[in-house]
Order: C-alpha cells, then sequence, then structure tokens
C-alpha cells in the first residue's frame, strides 16, 4: 500500500527478506522473490534500501544470519518496512513469527507481504495477535534458556555464531584477521578520527575494489556496525559480556577512543516534532468500484492544514476511469474499528471465537510436543556419537586421533544449536492457551478507545481481512467464520458530526494503549 511521502526522509524506506529452505526447493527462487518484491515496491512509492537474504536456510528457526541482522538493523529505525515474498518466507513458526513482529514494532518497523493478505487460517492470525501480546513475558524466558543454553560454548571463548565483521575470518573457533580485509580497518579508524566522512571513505574502498564480506560495495551505512565496534581492540562483546581471546586485536585503543570521542560529538538525537502518518488500513483497503488497492493520500488546505486520505490506486497511479472518490483517513479507520467492536465482539461471537483459537492453540502444541521429542532424539544421537568416538581416542594413532577431535568438536557444536532449538520448543510447549484465557484477552478488545491510534491498530492488524470501500457503504470482511458485514455510510447521518459528538462523549482514556503495547 502506497504511503504519502513525509517530511521524514526514512518514511518510504524499506528492505527486503527473502529466503529459500534448500538447494532442491522449487517454489520460488531468491531472484524471483526479490524481483516481485521490487515491483511491489515501485507500484507503491517506496524506496529499497537494503535486501537481507539467507540461501538453503529454514523458516522454522530463527537463526537465520541475515534474518537475525535485519532484527538488529531495525533497531537504526532507518526503514519503516520489511517486504517479503510470502509471510511463511519471514517464519513458518507462528511463535517465533508473533516475537519478531512484535520486536518489529516496537522499533517502528512493519512486515508486508507483497503476494497475500493474510496467513493461514483466520483462528491462526488471531492466535498471532494474542502471541504478539504476550511477546515481552516469551522473550525474557527465551533470551533466558538460549544464554544457558550457549554458555558452554561461551566459556571456552568460541564465536556464536552471526555476522562475521569486516577484517575477520573464522578459525578454530576464534575471530582471526582476514588477510584481504584487515588492512582496511586501521586505515578506516584513522581517517574517520582525522575528520574524513563516512561517505568519502566509502567511495575511496569502492574505487580501489574493495568490497565487504557479502561480497557487495561499500555504503556509509556499511560502517554502522564497524564504527566503532570493540572486537577491534580484541573486545568482542556476546550477550552483553566480553568472551576473553575471542577476537585477535586490529587496532590499538587510543584510535578506538579516539573514534568513539567523535561519533558520540557527531551524533543527533533524532527530530522529537518529526510527524508520521501511519494509515492503518494498507494492504487491507481496496477500491469496491475496481478492485484496486487503496493508497495513502494527502493534500494541504489554503489555510495550510495538512489532511490525509485514502484514494483509489488505479486512480491515482495509474489514470484508470474509476470515479470512486478519495475518502477521509481518520473518519474511515475510526468507522470500521467501531463497527467491528460492535459487530464482532459481541458476548456470542466471543464465544465462538475463543472455542476455534484455544482449538488451533492446542493444534499447533501437539506440534511443538513432537518437535521437542524429536529435537531430544538427535541431541540423543550426538551424545552417543560423541561418547563412541571418545572410546575410540583412547587407542587412535596420532593422525587419527586430530581427525577424530575435529569430528568431536564438530559435533558439539551442532549440538550447542539443537540446546538453543530446544529452549524455544520447551518453552513455547508450556505456552497452552485455554479458551478462558483467550476469552479474557478478546474482552479487552470492548473497552479499548477508538481514538488510540495503537488500539484501532491492534484491533485492525487481528480482526480485519480486507475492506471494499464504495461512496455510499464500506464492505468487511472479518478473520471469523461467515465474517461479513455491510455498513450503510449515508444512514448514519453527517459523518463528521458523528466523530466529533464520540469525541466529546469520549474520556479518551481508555485501555486502548494497555492492548496495543
Amino acid at each position: 500500500m502506497a504511503r504519502q511521502k513525509k517530511d521524514d526522509p526514512i518514511e518510504n524506506n524499506v528492505v527486503i527478506y527473502a529466503r529459500y529452505s534448500s538447494h532442491s526447493q522449487t517454489e520460488q527462487s531468491i531472484e524471483g522473490q526479490l524481483h516481485d518484491c521490487y515491483a511491489y515496491a515501485e507500484r507503491n512509492g517506496y524506496q529499497v534500501v537494503g535486501e537481507y537474504i539467507d540461501r538453503a536456510l529454514t523458516g522454522t528457526k530463527d537463526d537465520r544470519p541475515d534474518f537475525q541482522r535485519m532484527i538488529r538493523d531495525a533497531e537504526k529505525r532507518q526503514f519503516r518496512f520489511v517486504l517479503v515474498w510470502k509471510l511463511d518466507r519471514f517464519a513458518r513458526n507462528r511463535y517465533d513469527s508473533a516475537f519478531y513482529k512484535n520486536h518489529l514494532r516496537k522499533n517502528g518497523v512493519k512486515v508486508l507481504s507483497v503476494m497475500e493478505n493474510i496467513q493461514d487460517t483466520p483462528e491462526g492470525i488471531i492466535l498471532e495477535g494474542m502471541l504478539e501480546s504476550l511477546a515481552e513475558y516469551y522473550s525474557a524466558n527465551l533470551s533466558e534458556n538460549i544464554r544457558r543454553g550457549l554458555k558452554a560454548s561461551v566459556a571456552k571463548g568460541w564465536y556464536c555464531g552471526g555476522s562475521v565483521p569486516l577484517g575477520y575470518k573464522i578459525q578454530d573457533h576464534k575471530m582471526v584477521p582476514d588477510e584481504k580485509t584487515a588492512p582496511l580497518i586501521p586505515e578506516l579508524y584513522r581517517r574517520y578520527a582525522d575528520g574524513e566522512s563516512l561517505a568519502s571513505i566509502a567511495e575511496d574502498f569502492n574505487a580501489r575494489g574493495y568490497r565487504t564480506n557479502r561480497g557487495r560495495a561499500f555504503k556509509t551505512s556499511t560502517f554502522a556496525r564497524i564504527v566503532p565496534n570493540s572486537a577491534y581492540i580484541g573486545e568482542y562483546v556476546y550477550a552483553g559480556e566480553v568472551v576473553p581471546g575471542l577476537a585477535t586485536p586490529l587496532i590499538e585503543r587510543a584510535l578506538y577512543d579516539r573514534v568513539l570521542a567523535r561519533r558520540d560529538q557527531n551524533r543527533r538525537a533524532p527530530a522529537a516534532s518529526t510527524a508520521t502518518v501511519d494509515f492503518l488500513l494498507s494492504r487491507k483497503l481496496f477500491c469496491g468500484v475496481c478492485g484496486s488497492p487503496a493508497c495513502g493520500d494527502a493534500g494541504t488546505s489554503k489555510s495550510g492544514e495538512r489532511h490525509y486520505y485514502y484514494s483509489c490506486s488505479g486512480r491515482k497511479h495509474h489514470r484508470t476511469a474509476c470515479a470512486k472518490k478519495a475518502e477521509k483517513k481518520d473518519f474511515l479507520e475510526w468507522y470500521i474499528c467501531e463497527q467491528t467492536v460492535e459487530y464482532v465482539l459481541s458476548p456470542e461471537r466471543i464465544d465462538y471465537i475463543a472455542e476455534q483459537v484455544a482449538q488451533a492453540a492446542g493444534a499447533e502444541n501437539a506440534e511443538t510436543l513432537s518437535a521437542v521429542k524429536d529435537a531430544e532424539r538427535r541431541a540423543q544421537r550426538l551424545d552417543d556419537e560423541v561418547n563412541s568416538l571418545m572410546d575410540k581416542l583412547i587407542y587412535a594413532p596420532k593422525e587419527a586421533a586430530r581427525k577424530i577431535c575435529e569430528r568431536m568438536q564438530l559435533l558439539e557444536l551442532q549440538k550447542t544449536d539443537i540446546q538453543k532449538e530446544l529452549a524455544r520448543l520447551r518453552l513455547r510447549s508450556k505456552c497452552q492457551i485455554t479458551k478462558k484465557e483467550v476469552l479474557a484477552w478478546l474482552k479487552r478488545f470492548t473497552k479499548g478507545d477508538l481514538f488510540d491510534m495503537d488500539f484501532r491498530s491492534r484491533l485492525i492488524d487481528t480482526f480485519i481481512n480486507c475492506v471494499y470501500f464504495y461512496d455510499d457503504k464500506v464492505v468487511i470482511f472479518y478473520n471469523i467464520k461467515e465474517g461479513r458485514l455491510t455498513c450503510k455510510i449515508d444512514q448514519i447521518g453527517d459523518l463528521d458530526e458523528k466523530i466529533e459528538a464520540v469525541q466529546r462523549c469520549s474520556t479518551l482514556d481508555g485501555n486502548g494503549g494497555d492492548e496495543g503495547s
């Protein structure tokens, strides 16, 4: 869904995440995914500022290198959306999907699917919305379990995965200087400390034929995780703690401190006054006349006041003959949310929804328990192989003993990966959602404040599948059985007066903010 360009330079910035599971997979290729995502971005006025690609990596696990790099980069708040070909490219596990979508949401980033509107079943969508509300608890416990599983590897001073910083390569589980790129680090630090811009340094590196670890040209953003990075003075930080002996120093501390001082001096706080306008019905709103997606639009009145609308993208961008007029953004979102609360969240429907969601959660929990048992079996097989190798090691000649030790080290790394997976699966298996809990969660929506934007967003994301808007009515399709509602707009009188009346009666301090957090 196109969004109106704002003064905020990142408002239309997007990144693309693409993935496929195995080299033999016959579904859409990485290149095909990128093609469709770029076409979607061009149609809707987005600027693609980055790509994150994981090849031959399953979406059922969240320890994909570029996926994790994308999650970390979202904290820099340099893009507003992540484009995926389909939502199963982002995650095939609803629990991980809810957790990471919630993490992105906190940094002002949303996930957009270019080929679909919804993910699998309506009950699953509502369940995912509920899981997002539980993500804080999930996050804290997940982190604790993963840290416990990695404790043995970190204690050995081993590299624990993730993107390898420029200038290094991994050898014997340690970060050692890469002969080709290690000399760039002291040069970069000296030039930046002496006052040269990162853009100038990037241009020079590219002109000399240098490339990043991923074979890409240098950009200013490339240096975001390099200047400064304490790994370059031998202090590699993992999970908030320095891992001694893991990284070979590439620069002296004095130079590092000079760069740190310049970075802090140049750092500017984000403008508090910068306003963004979120079109909450993006990707869900369609023109009822011609069927084209709606797009965000804006205009300035003679008095200088800014007004926001939803327009038919066919009429606006493709110059079709569609006669559908633009609709006021605030009213349309408010009215659809009001109808949703009245129609979907009636006592009878709440009970039905809770029953269906609880059943969906139970089915997924059964799959999780099966996955736990499978992971435990794989871990046991690794233990058995290690024990067998230890027996052979006693009588093995020197050369064979060396190979056996290398094999045992590899098995230990594989076991660490399984321990991480088991930590997630076991925590997930404990999340047994009952009908009573779903009912309590749904009833909170009935008390939300319709003028709270976070509440509106959560309501739309959770319950609304799509909306078709006409000049005299809207047709809303919900994520529930037989969830279709037609609302005649001309039957409710003067729309602006209705909103003003509701605003005068509202205390504007409902529970919507809690629900949206």
